[in-house]
Parts: C-alpha cells; sequence; structure tokens
C-alpha cells in the first residue's frame, strides 16, 4: 500500500478499524470478565491462576494493540521514533501474549504428565522469576531495531519516497516520512521471528496439548477396563458418559486449533510467501487476514478461560442478580398498573 495514494490509505484504515474495534473491544471486555472472576474468589489466588492471569492481561494488551498490528503493513507519514514506536509495541504485545500462553500449557502440561514433580518447579518455588522470562525477552527481541537492527538507511523498495517528493521536502533515502514495516524489520529479523520464536511456539502449544489428550486417553482407557471387569464385561452407562465427554473435548480442542491457529498460520505464510518473491499483493487482502489471524489467537485465553466455570462464577451471579432485580421491578411495575386499572374500574 502506497503512502503516495491519500485516498486508499484513509479507506484501509477504515476497513482496519471497522474489523479490528469490535473484535478488540469483545477481547478487552471478556478478559476484564475473567480477570475479575479470579481476583474476587481467593480460592483462585495461587501461582497456576497467576501465570493465567498474566495471560489475560498480554491478551488484554493484544487486543488493545489489535487494532494497530494490522496498520504495520501500511506505508504511512511517520517520523523515525513514530515509526519505530508503531512497529515495535505492537509487536512486543504479541510476542509476550504468545510466551505466556507457551508457559500457561506448560505449567498445566507438568501438572498432568509429571504430577509428583509438579509441586517442585521452579517456576512455583520464584513466580516473580517466571513471570520476567515471560517479559523480558519479547521486549528485548522486540527492541532489536530500535537498537540499530533496521533497514532505514536503505532505500524504499515501493517507490514511495520517490513518488512524493513533490509532497514532502524532507523526503531521501537516509530521512523519510515514508514508514514501512520493510524499513523497520529487515528481512532476516523476520525469518528469525517466523521460524525461531513464532511457529516454535504453536508446534509445542500444539505438541503438548495433544500429548495431554493422549494421556488421558490411555487414562480413560483403564478407566473403562475397570469399569468392565465390575460389571462383568458390559458397558456401564458412566463408561458411555466418560467416552462421550472425550470425545466433546476433542472435538472442542479441534475447532479451537481449526478456528484460532489456522487463520493465523495462513496469514503468516502468505506475508511470508509475498516478502520472499518481493510481489505487491492487495491491501484489503492483507487486512482481512491480518485481523482475522490475530483476532484468532487472542480468542484462545478467552477459550480457557470461559470454560472454567470458577473464572465466570463472580459474573454469573452479578448477572443473575441484576436479572432477579429487574424481573422484581418490572413485577412491581406490572402490579401497580394492575392495582390502578383496578382502581379506575371501581371508581
Amino acid at each position: 500500500m502506497d503512502c503516495s495514494d491519500p485516498g486508499a490509505l484513509l479507506s484501509q484504515e477504515h476497513l482496519i478499524y471497522a474489523i479490528t474495534v469490535p473484535l478488540s473491544t469483545s477481547i478487552i471486555l471478556a478478559n476484564l470478565v475473567i480477570i475479575l472472576g479470579i481476583l474476587c474468589n481467593r480460592k483462585l489466588h495461587n501461582t497456576p491462576n497467576y501465570f493465567f492471569l498474566s495471560l489475560l492481561v498480554a491478551d488484554m494488551c493484544t487486543g488493545v494493540a489489535l487494532p494497530f498490528i494490522p496498520l504495520m503493513g501500511l506505508n504511512r507519514k511517520l517520523s523515525f521514533g513514530s515509526c519505530l514506536v508503531a512497529h515495535i509495541f505492537p509487536n512486543f504485545l504479541f510476542l509476550a501474549f504468545l510466551l505466556n500462553l507457551v508457559m500457561v500449557h506448560y505449567e498445566r502440561y507438568i501438572c498432568i504428565v509429571e504430577p509428583l514433580r509438579y509441586s517442585n518447579l521452579w517456576m512455583h518455588r520464584s513466580f516473580p522469576l517466571a513471570l520476567v522470562s515471560v517479559w523480558a525477552p519479547p521486549l528485548l527481541f522486540a527492541s532489536l531495531p530500535a537498537f540499530g537492527w533496521n533497514n532505514w538507511t536503505s532505500p524504499d523498495w515501493n517507490g514511495c519516497c520517490a513518488r512524493s517528493q513533490n509532497w514532502w521536502s524532507n523526503c531521501s533515502a537516509n530521512v523519510t516520512v515514508c514508514c514501512s514495516y520493510r524499513r523497520v524489520f529487515p528481512n532476516a529479523f523476520i525469518y528469525l521471528e517466523v521460524y525461531g520464536l513464532v511457529l516454535p511456539a504453536i508446534f509445542t502449544i500444539a505438541a503438548m496439548t495433544g500429548r495431554v489428550l493422549w494421556i488421558t486417553r490411555g487414562q480413560l482407557k483403564d478407566i473403562c477396563r475397570l469399569h468392565r471387569s465390575v460389571e462383568r464385561g458390559q458397558a456401564s452407562d458412566r463408561e458411555q458418559r466418560l467416552n462421550v465427554r472425550y470425545t466433546r473435548c476433542v472435538v472442542a480442542v479441534s475447532l479451537t486449533f481449526l478456528a484460532c491457529w489456522v487463520p493465523y498460520l495462513i496469514y503468516m505464510h502468505v506475508c511470508v510467501a509475498f516478502l520472499i518473491s518481493d510481489t505487491k499483493w492487495n491491501a484489503s487482502t492483507h487486512v482481512v487476514l491480518s485481523c482475522t489471524g490475530i483476532g484468532g489467537m487472542a480468542v484462545v485465553p478467552l477459550v480457557l478461560g470461559l470454560a472454567n466455570r470458577q473464572y465466570t462464577e463472580p459474573a454469573y451471579k452479578l448477572h443473575r442478580k441484576l436479572r432477579d432485580r429487574l424481573r422484581q421491578r418490572m413485577q412491581t411495575a406490572t402490579e401497580s398498573t394492575v392495582r390502578e386499572n383496578t382502581n379506575q374500574n371501581v371508581v
């Protein structure tokens, strides 16, 4: 997307805001509900839930930055410092969210795979250190372009400045107002982030989830074998309910992966493919893919949180209390109306 076409740039920004603002608002509100649910329940004040709370905070920050992430694909009129902030800060929040997600999955994975080792994990003994380990590395990596690993002094690949010299007199090869992600992130930086950080993190989460489902399946077979030995070879209703429950769990995990992770994987590989081929592509397609991909990833913690009744219990109680009060007021208003009508008929 060229910055030399203000009308097209403005239309793309409107498209981004139209898609991301409702999604961002939903993500922020849902995270606030779960966060308040954890804070209001003292029984949930433990290390595992603190890790999940950190993930929710990172997810909420990603929701705040969601409208700005697709803007990174557009060429805009920004100074050097503003351009770095506009690219580095959303990237840092995204990487912090991803690392928090890996930490939460790892903590729960160890709890199931090695329960005897679970209480002696280093992350339980020194929670502040574990918290720093999921926030500091993303910040350091995302800040590398600010320390010199950028292409700001290189010529523009898209010729943005070459077309816009009649508009802006300070546009040159070294000092320019044309802000592009290619001027902030070198190709090596993008490849390292995608294939050295993002993809390994996603595959690690998928592998841990698959391993947990496999262990759960083995334990379910043992339980069913015990039930059959008691019931003399006949499948009991409890065994059928366990099988149905496990099937629902597998279906839920599969659908979550397809709906939340696959769009982002498609978006990421399409971006890398166009980066390698050095060709332009439709800006609307980029906007839609980036919004659905990043938004889908941000929904993963919400699925984990909303599936836990302990996290949503305070919100459910508040909703029920407000509903009862509303019904009571409506009933009182109805009764008063009936009384007034009755009095008028008597008169």
